[in-house]
């Protein structure tokens, strides 16, 4: 009851779900991240074929909101170097408004992306959002921050876009996640720097906490799977 890196967890029925055979115990262990991008991607979301998508955060779900958008079908997205990279990103930008501004002149017509996936959080990431997006685009914010926005809302009504939040999921996402693992469509495990056993638990929350890897995955000792 206290926590799920055990070898045995007591969790109520209603809330299991059937493992496919080609889903393996460590890909599992990324559904619910996977879902909480699948809820803001694909369902909060409107990406058609062609589309192109920004992705504002490096973290896991703006990752895997990166890999969820390349199934729905965008043209181009930016999210984080290396790993975003390996998963297929088509560019990547730091922080830097004359970066963005000759990114979003190189798309279409210039006048901006048609998504802006918002995972990051913070405020400016939003008002980021703001400046990329195009007239009667979209942004979808699933990103948490606590920080007061501090700027105008105008360009919204300017630009007649659409901002939509996404929070969490449920249990028919995670049905429909688990099928998109199992059908190798969505592939979590380009994000996991570590497969460790419990007791290297602190090595994995320590590099994940410092950003030199994303995510980790805990498991049982080989002798006890």
């Amino acid at each position: 009851m206290n926590g799920a890196m055990a070898d045995y967890v007591r969790v109520p029925a209603r809330c299991l779900h059937h493992l496919p055979d080609s889903v393996s115990f460590e890909k599992a262990a990324l559904t619910e991240p996977c879902c909480v991008a699948y809820n803001a991607t694909c369902v909060h979301t409107r990406i058609h074929a062609g589309d192109s998508v920004l992705v504002l955060g490096p973290g896991p779900i703006g990752l895997l909101c990166v890999e969820l958008a390349k199934v729905a079908g965008l043209k181009q997205d930016a999210a984080r170097m290396k790993v975003a990279q390996a998963l297929g990103v088509d560019r990547t930008l730091t922080e830097g408004e004359e970066e963005l501004r000759e990114v979003v002149r190189s798309l279409g017509d210039g006048l901006g992306v048609d998504v802006v996936i918002d995972a990051a959080g913070a405020s400016a990431a939003l008002q980021t959002a703001m400046q990329a997006v195009r007239p009667a685009g979209q942004i979808t914010k699933v990103g948490w921050g606590p920080q007061p926005l501090n700027f105008s809302l105008d360009p919204l009504v300017q630009k007649a876009v659409r901002l939509q939040g996404s929070f969490s999921h449920n249990y028919r996402m995670w049905e429909r996640v688990l099928a998109l693992l199992a059908s190798g469509k969505l592939d979590p495990l380009g994000l996991v720097g570590r497969i460790e056993p419990y007791s290297n638990w602190k090595t994995c929350f320590d590099e994940m906490a410092s950003g030199e890897i994303v995510k980790a995955v805990l498991k049982p000792a080989p002798d006890r799977e």
